[in-house]
């Protein structure tokens, strides 16, 4: 039984996304973020602005990322999962956060939203956005124009006012891959560890260490020299929603 509750333990602990994990960066200062430096210094600093005033209007939190490669193990969806959990992007009470991952050298697009967004930024406008706004402008060499076209149209999605004109059939996300990063999941899964801990010390109180999770410190810094200030997660989390593509 010790045994099963060590390889529970294990299993369980390679899902969960802690900061350092994989060579996560720390949490962004700014909300855009180019490190490839892709786009031109003024539309990066225009941007952040308009990023940053938007979440003080409205509360959601849109976080830009462009980094020269992609250089992790695990797969993209994967990744922007756990970055989002790290860095908690949106309000803890409404989850109202995205995250915009770009890979210059990969040429790929990925967008990730949190819970309470995922009604007025479903997967298939993501990828309508990124396939018919963002793409066609990467195509023809016009980076500024891609992000400020993308992000503006992730922002009026965002406020409701950004509609899916042409439906794509929805992905369907692996159904315990949403239960295992939601509130509810995880609770569940500290419950069956805390059942097997019990059964294999026959309900002696014993003196084991319990989890601890850290949510990773808001304070580093990206951005490629450049250091506007102004983005600090609220307690945000994401059930693996968003869409992906390249160009």
């Amino acid at each position: 039984m010790a045994r099963l509750t060590l390889f529970l333990a294990l299993l369980i602990w390679s899902f969960i996304p802690l900061q350092g994990a994989e060579g996560l960066p720390p949490s962004p200062k700014n909300y855009f973020n180019d490190e490839a430096s892709m786009v031109s210094p003024q539309v990066a600093m225009e941007l952040n602005t308009q990023l940053e005033r938007f979440d003080q209007q409205t509360s959601n939190q849109i976080v830009v990322v462009i980094e020269p490669t992609f250089s992790s193990r695990t797969s993209l969806d994967d990744y922007a999962q756990q970055l989002y959990s790290t860095w908690h992007l949106g309000t803890k009470k409404n989850s109202n956060g995205v995250l915009l991952l770009i890979f210059a050298k990969e040429h790929q697009i990925h967008i990730q939203t949190g819970y309470g967004l995922e009604g007025a930024l479903p997967d298939a406008l993501c990828k309508q956005i990124i396939d018919e706004v963002m793409t066609p402008l990467f195509q023809q060499g016009n980076p500024n124009q891609a992000l400020l076209d993308g992000i503006h149209a992730i922002m009026k999605a965002t406020a409701g006012e950004y509609k899916n004109e042409n439906p794509l059939k929805k992905k369907q996300i692996v159904s315990w891959q949403r239960l295992l990063f939601s509130p509810i999941g995880f609770f569940l899964l500290i419950i069956i560890i805390s059942f097997f801990q019990k059964r294999s010390s026959g309900g002696k109180n014993g003196g084991g260490g319990g989890w601890f999770i850290g949510g990773g410190g808001l304070g580093g810094g990206t951005g490629g020299g450049n250091d506007w200030g102004g983005f600090s997660g609220g307690g945000g989390e994401s059930g693996g929603g968003g869409a992906d593509g390249s160009w």
